[in-house]
């Protein structure tokens, strides 16, 4: 035999194949348990005719996603956005004071998505009109998030929260553009159970300044404005009915990485940002001092009860790209310990433990991945992985998101690559500025990612392959065919295991017998080929 099966493991029912002889004893990672599939791509899913956001949902869901994230710009549904005066008699916190026009792509997602079956991440976030900053005199670029006003935030998150309630029906000419849209208005509007707050808190393009002076001493500014943020939206959406009990509401949405830009600018790596924003020292011991009043922190205790939503959330939501490296390799340059890319994820667990002990709290946060990718080259001849890497990449650290246990959720961002920025000249690492993390080119040719995707396979050992089947309906038996092919000749199937079990994932045992290619074949797909032997 050229290839074995020695033992199955998790929801595997397996054949054993004659003259294989026994099975190894070395250890094998488990089967994973079931995660969230969260895929992102507003181009496709707010901002496109209803023809293609219906397309682009039966592709996802097709391809097995569970959960679309959409960002909800808050200057997209604000009036008067680019005014530095709020309207005159505008009450922000209802829904019905919007312009016409103003929620309708959240509206027609959730409409669609819902017929479905799929939920809708509803990411809330900056930028913001101008009339709810306060005005920068220095960096006019970031004045649409600069220093937001917390209690401006609270009442736009109270109008999200009143108007997908479940039961707010839209005014007429509010049910107008949808229908126009062919969207049916008729009743009450989606009720949204799915919230995160903020997006990439710790960069200056989602909120300056990163940083203050004070006595000429560089002190972080950020943690403290989110953390008014986070207290503003868990109120706003508490007092709409929407509490963790009920609903998903994640804290964090973290980039992993730090950086340098100008001095008060420069992007805050995301363990320092936490410990900011939990008002806890490199030790996650509470600040006491000037450290706590740098910060705007209690000396007297209270912290957690003054902050609900840090505590009580359902989760801590971080985007763990790892960008051109391997989800298995770190960065170890100086000044790059307090980044997170998914090899790290364990540290902001450790951290996010030790800092809920310091302040009396037995919990351990779930982590929910809602942004990841790889960025490819082609089309970028700049930056990037080639394609067969991106499709490798993106199975591995689902494979890896499967065997941690904190993990909810993991996300893909991008089916389709962004169009390249018009305003710079062809050819210029300008143009190329906007993302390639798509799994089709911009034209919707499909990358191999698509299929990586759709069925990801890993072997974490030479001994051990690792499948999901993405979009098997959940819970129910599903056949899969092991399939391999030498140096030579065509594929074979060399065993069927059944997947049974809420994960759709599988583990075996191999004991290759000789060099050739592996895959397997669900529903007439097939895995990309891996290399065993």
């Amino acid at each position: 035999r050229d290839f074995c099966l020695s033992r199955g493991l998790g929801d595997v029912y397996k054949r054993q194949l004659a003259g294989c002889g026994g099975s190894s004893s070395s250890p094998s990672p488990s089967a994973g348990h079931a995660i969230q599939s969260i895929f992102q791509d507003d181009q496709y899913l707010l901002y496109a005719p209803t023809p293609t956001v219906s397309s682009t949902l039966d592709t996802l869901k097709a391809l097995g996603v569970t959960t679309i994230r959409a960002t909800v710009l808050w200057h997209v549904s604000a009036p008067q956005a680019d005014s530095a005066t709020k309207p005159s008699g505008f009450n922000a916190a209802d829904p019905a004071a919007y312009p016409p026009t103003a929620f309708a792509g959240y509206d027609r997602l959730l409409t669609l998505a819902r017929e479905r079956g799929m939920t809708v991440d509803l990411n809330v976030t900056a930028a913001g009109p101008l009339w709810a900053m306060h005005q920068p005199a220095d960096e006019p670029r970031d004045a649409d998030v600069y220093e937001p006003s917390a209690s401006e935030f609270q009442e736009f998150v109270t109008a999200l929260g009143k108007r997908y309630s479940g039961s707010f029906s839209p005014t007429a000419a509010q049910a107008a553009v949808l229908k126009a849209l062919g969207v049916s208005s008729s009743g009450a509007l989606p009720r949204a159970s799915y919230w995160s707050i903020w997006n990439e808190p710790n960069q200056p393009g989602w909120l300056a300044p990163q940083w203050r002076l004070a006595g000429g001493q560089k002190v972080m500014l950020a943690p403290v404005l989110y953390r008014s943020y986070v207290d503003a939206a868990w109120s706003a959406l508490n007092a709409t009915g929407h509490r963790a009990a009920t609903d998903t509401i994640l804290v964090g949405e973290l980039a992993p990485e730090g950086g340098r830009r100008t001095p008060l600018e420069d992007p805050i790596p995301p363990l320092g940002f936490l410990r900011a924003l939990y008002c806890v020292d490199a030790s996650n011991r509470p600040l006491s001092g000037a450290a706590a009043t740098a910060l705007d922190c209690p000396t007297g205790g209270g912290f957690a009860t003054a902050h609900p939503g840090l505590f009580d959330a359902t989760g801590f939501a971080h985007h763990p790209y790892s960008f051109f490296l391997a989800p298995n390799v770190g960065y170890t340059s100086p000044g790059t310990g307090g980044f997170i890319p998914l090899v790290s994820l364990s540290k902001l667990e450790s951290a996010l433990d030790q800092i809920f002990h310091a302040y009396g709290r037995s919990r351990q946060f779930p982590i929910y991945l809602t942004e990841y990718g790889y960025e490819t080259n082609p089309p970028n001849p700049f930056r990037g992985v080639g394609l067969a890497q991106q499709a490798a990449y993106l199975d591995q650290a689902q494979y890896t998101a499967t065997q941690d246990p904190r993990v909810f959720a993991m996300s893909q961002f991008l089916l389709r690559d962004a169009l390249p920025d018009p305003k710079f000249p062809p050819g210029t690492i300008g143009y190329w500025s906007t993302f390639q993390t798509g799994l089709d080119f911009a034209d919707g040719t499909p990358k191999p990612a698509l299929n990586a995707y759709r069925l990801p396979i890993w072997l974490p050992t030479p001994h051990t392959v690792w499948g999901m089947i993405r979009p098997a309906p959940h819970g129910s038996a599903q056949r899969v065919q092991l399939q391999f092919r030498g140096a030579t000749g065509a594929w074979q199937t060399i065993a069927t295991v059944t997947v049974g079990g809420p994960s759709e994932t599988f583990t075996v045992q191999l004991k290759p017998q000789s060099a050739g290619r592996l895959r397997f074949e669900w529903d007439g797909f097939h895995s990309r080929p891996v290399a065993v032997g």
